[in-house]
């Protein structure tokens, strides 16, 4: 879908995009739901380093080397912008997403 990319405002941590080439040179960033106590769902974005088994729901893109897949409800929030960080703690490496959540 031509254009759909530049409405995507997201970044990527140095130390993300070092972690992303280690495991192979891919993020995708996909919806995970959470439910509320009374009813009503949230999709938070969570990101990982494998490529997603259904492309059609994802936006492919290139950003500083990587291969990034974006879930479409993430792309069409406008005025969200996605930042992927990676948290480490001794051993421990784990990426991040902030800046979405869609209520589908």
């Amino acid at each position: 879908m031509p254009g759909i990319e530049s409405q995507l405002d997201l970044s990527i941590d140095e130390e993300a995009i070092g972690y992303a080439r280690e495991e192979g040179g891919v993020l995708t960033i996909r919806p995970s739901p959470r439910h509320g106590c009374c009813g009503g769902r949230v999709d938070l974005a969570t990101v990982g380093t494998e490529p997603p088994s259904d492309l059609e729901a994802y936006v492919e893109t290139e950003r500083q080397g990587l291969t990034v897949y974006v879930h479409r409800s993430f792309v069409s929030l406008s005025g969200a912008p996605l930042r992927v960080g990676l948290d480490q703690w001794w051993r421990w490496s784990s990426l991040y997403v902030e800046g979405a959540a869609s209520q589908m």
